[in-house]
């Protein structure tokens, strides 16, 4: 494998590992959502909690879309 089909393959898993997280966190913030939208005691704690694992993946798409944008140097 030549290192630009290598770079193309990583770009493409990569994209695919983006768009994975976003479907992730829509569907977690839906969930969390609804959970308070339903009347339901929730609890705290694990609440905070999974809205904090929710903003941790936001922010590793942001930066690997960063990271995507960069121009690479070979």
């Amino acid at each position: 494998m030549t290192q630009s089909s290598r770079n193309g393959a990583d770009t493409k898993l990569l994209s695919e590992a983006i768009e994975a997280l976003r479907e992730l966190v829509s569907r977690a913030q839906d969930a969390t959502d609804e959970s308070f939208d339903d009347g339901h005691s929730v609890d705290t704690w694990k609440s905070e909690e999974f809205r904090a694992a929710i903003e941790r993946a936001e922010a590793v798409i942001a930066k690997a879309q960063a990271a995507m944008a960069e121009p690479r140097t070979e």
